[in-house]
């Protein structure tokens, strides 16, 4: 079943921080919004500068990401990162 996170108080700087270090996973998110299917995870994303939200929706983690992490502990870390650059998963 395919997950989701939202987040909200993501300023510019808080969606670069979490894009690098997806990137540092092989993840990359292009501009503010598209999908990402890259080594087994997939998602859709749409961030919202001047609201200052960010959804990521549709996430599911596959072969062979499936081998190191699964969709529920992809989003935890997510929310670490959102959390320890100053943004907020949104309830």
């Amino acid at each position: 079943m395919a997950k989701s996170a939202h987040y909200t108080g993501v300023k510019p700087e808080v969606y670069n921080q979490l894009k690098e270090k997806l990137q540092s996973m092989g993840l990359r998110l292009e501009g503010n919004s598209g999908k990402l299917n890259e080594k087994g995870v997939s998602a859709k994303y749409q961030y919202n500068p001047e609201a200052e939200l960010l959804e990521i929706n549709d996430v599911s983690v596959g072969f062979p990401a499936s081998m190191m992490l699964n969709a529920d502990s992809l989003i935890e870390r997510m929310n670490q990162m959102i959390v320890q650059y100053g943004g907020q998963p949104k309830t």
